[in-house]
């Protein structure tokens, strides 16, 4: 620590004042512990005083040492400095990415800390938190809540050292911010510091000898008189008693009062410290409403929508939950902004608020999504079930009404999904409650309906789903996926050209299974970048070994989602290409019409990177989902892949006919190649070559095999 022997004495000395070292733990300090704990989210919170060589933590939260020498403690830093410290990154600092308990044992990553300051300006000790993962700097508004923290520390020390001292502390008391105040037996004043003039405004010679009632309400002196022993007796004492202030302007002021009585030559007293906590309850405000409150609409967050609804259930209260969700509402924060996005969302968040009736809870529980608690009403003339369903047709209607926003005119639709406990013993908790909605939710979007309410087998869905996802992790982790290999020819020769590689899964009671049984789930899941990395390097593998024998062999790989948003795509596909010493136009990505409806401008980039590499951009099942016309100008693709469902009837339907026809013809006009999945006779090979198609695959050339097969 660098400090001068002067300043370490009066440290020390002040230290030794407030008599903190060697006193039992103190619960102030275990509740400002507890809320640093919870306001920044870490797994560590101190509260700790620096001796001569000992850091000794007074309240700790996760971490298990008492005390730490000075040299190790990054809170005596703190000390020092006397000022606040922050490190957002340890290994990344060179003050201290060398230090022991960076380097080691906790390892700490993290770490902010504010002195504990008395007034006469000297440290003593530190409020701190630490991570184990670095963190981005403490904002502005951060560093002053720790420092608030701080300041809260050494105002209870300082409360608690003017009741310990008790008489000797009347004779400092003129000095003190807070209003010191005494009384007599008759409850007249015979003490009155700066502190209580400047609270009040009445100065001292008008306040000695008048009423404690007169001065500073009758309301306060009835909460502190009022309560047997700690009213006008010859003892007994009183800590932190919270009552209100009568002002002269007539306001009232939230104060804490701590008292204690003596006998003084004979004569009773009576002395109060009043600390006026405004602003300490506007930050204890400001906290709880961070913690329950949305910022940017203002709703109340998830977390007090589900109390609420808890608190309710707990009462054997009926209620209904509504699960409230924005259509494509990405679309406006990647066209429009994220301003014009937030102005929405808030926008939103007010018709809903607006049309909810009086007393229902409304919450924002998501990005896009809203909550509305409703307490159903035993006495209504109307059945809740009917009001509910009502009110959201009401909301869906509002929510879809024009947003005219910073000169743009947005359109959005909402859907929603109800859930409702008909209260008593079998209830559900809030949170499955919520889970019910959110299913329905869910389903309504599935089902393309405006609304839907829970229905049971939703929840065994949901259910079989989980249990899906748990086989699938399994069969991801045994190895048990394969990739097959379906041929694709030329119509007009019968030649092999290329392959699709396609994804089976070699299930250990049910055989092979094609993706249409598992595919949705596994797309879903936090591993299946994993798999795709895994289909690309077996499939560019494959194309290796058939280059070697049919010079300009090409392999068709179906991308997930989640590779199209992975940064590193275009990385893989060039190292896997170097890796194989495969040129480019040997590999053919295909993505379908739902990944492309849902992609942003991030996705588009990656797919021009790749395209600039060489690889081929194939469209595939183009015509089955909604994709319009000029996607297929706006993205670098190479071939449109016709769907299985447009070749089963081609040869008999004449609307199948025609649709094979226009995706020919467009393909031809937009220099795009064209392939028909799903062929399965002669009949139709010969009538897609005939409209001028030049490759196909399906069964009537091969289905999917596994490697060795297609080789053989």
């Amino acid at each position: 620590m660098a400090t001068g022997p002067m300043q370490e004495a009066s440290r020390l000395a002040a230290l030794n004042d407030y008599g903190v070292l060697g006193s039992p733990p103190e619960k102030e300090f275990d509740r400002i512990v507890a809320l640093a704990a919870a306001f920044f989210e870490v797994p560590v919170a101190l509260v700790g005083f620096t001796g001569a060589d000992q850091h000794i933590f007074k309240a700790r939260q996760g971490f298990e040492s008492c005390s730490l020498d000075n040299a190790l403690s990054f809170c005596a830093d703190t000390v020092a400095r006397g000022e606040l410290l922050v490190v957002p990154d340890t290994l990344a600092d060179p003050v201290y990415r060398d230090h022991p308990l960076v380097r080691a044992t906790p390892a700490i990553r993290f770490y902010a800390g504010a002195p504990l300051t008395t007034p006469d300006g000297i440290s003593i000790g530190a409020v701190s938190v630490v991570d184990y993962r670095p963190r981005p700097p403490l904002s502005a508004a951060q560093g002053e809540v720790l420092r608030h923290l701080a300041s809260m520390a050494m105002d209870y020390l300082a409360r608690r050292r003017l009741l310990d001292i008790r008489r000797a502390a009347l004779k400092l008391a003129s000095s003190m911010p807070d209003a010191i105040v005494c009384t007599d037996v008759a409850r007249r004043i015979t003490f009155w510091n700066h502190g209580a003039e400047r609270l009040t405004g009445v100065s001292l010679e008008k306040a000695l000898g008048r009423p404690f009632a007169a001065l500073l309400g009758h309301e306060l002196e009835r909460t502190l008189f009022g309560a047997g022993q700690d009213g006008s007796t010859t003892s007994g004492h009183m800590v932190n008693r919270s009552g209100f202030l009568n002002l002269r302007d007539g306001g009232r002021c939230p104060v804490e009062v701590s008292s204690t009585t003596w006998a003084n030559e004979s004569h009773f007293q009576r002395g109060f410290v009043i600390r006026d906590v405004s602003r300490r309850q506007n930050m204890q405000n400001r906290l709880r409403y961070l913690r329950d409150y949305d910022r940017l609409t203002e709703l109340p967050n998830r977390s007090r929508f589900l109390e609420q609804a808890q608190y309710a259930l707990d009462r054997g209260q009926a209620v209904t939950v509504l699960k409230i969700g924005l259509d494509n509402f990405k679309s406006i924060n990647s066209s429009l902004g994220m301003t014009v996005g937030d102005a929405v969302l808030r926008e939103a968040a007010h018709r809903v608020s607006e049309a909810v009736p009086a007393g229902s809870l409304v919450a924002r529980l998501a990005g896009d999504e809203y909550g509305v608690l409703l307490e159903d009403d035993a006495d209504a003339d109307v059945d809740a079930r009917q009001r509910a369903g009502e009110l959201c047709d009401t909301l869906l209607e509002r929510l879809g009404e024009p947003y005219r926003v910073r000169g743009f005119e947005c359109h959005l639709s909402a859907r929603a999904g109800m859930a409702s406990s008909s209260g008593g013993g079998d209830a559900p908790d809030c949170h499955d409650l919520l889970k019910r909605a959110l299913l329905a939710l869910q389903a309504a979007k599935q089902e393309g309906r405006k609304s839907l309410w829970f229905r049971d087998d939703l929840g065994d869905r949901a259910e079989q789903r989980h249990r899906l996802e748990q086989e699938l992790r399994r069969a991801f982790g045994d190895d048990h996926f394969e990739i097959h290999f379906q041929p694709q020819v030329s119509l007009s020769s019968g030649r092999v050209t290329g392959a699709e590689a396609l994804l089976r899964w070699r299930h250990p009671n049910r055989g092979i299974l094609v993706p249409g049984r598992f595919i949705e789930v596994l797309e879903a899941s936090d591993f299946a970048l994993q798999v795709g990395d895994g289909i690309l390097e077996t499939s560019f593998a494959f194309a290796a070994e058939r280059r070697a024998v049919t010079p300009d062999f090409r392999i068709g790989i179906n991308l997930f989602a989640c590779q199209l948003r992975d940064s590193a795509l275009v990385d893989k596909v060039k190292a896997l290409l170097a890796r194989f010493a495969l040129s480019a136009d040997a590999v053919e990505l295909e993505i379908t019409e739902t990944t492309i409806l849902e992609a942003d401008e991030e996705v588009l980039e990656t797919l021009f990177r790749l395209r600039d590499v060489g690889v081929r951009i194939a469209f595939d099942d183009y015509g089955t989902g909604y994709a319009s016309l000029s996607l297929l100008k706006k993205y670098p693709l190479t071939r449109l892949k016709i769907d299985r469902q447009f070749i089963t009837a081609l040869v008999s339907n004449r609307d199948d006919l025609a649709i094979v026809k226009a995706i020919i013809g467009l393909g031809r006009s937009l220099d795009l190649e064209v392939i028909a999945e799903g062929i399965e006779n002669e009949e139709q090979a010969l009538l897609l070559m005939q409209l001028g198609c030049t490759e196909g695959q399906g069964y009537w050339f091969s289905e999917a095999v596994t490697r060795e097969a297609f080789s053989a």
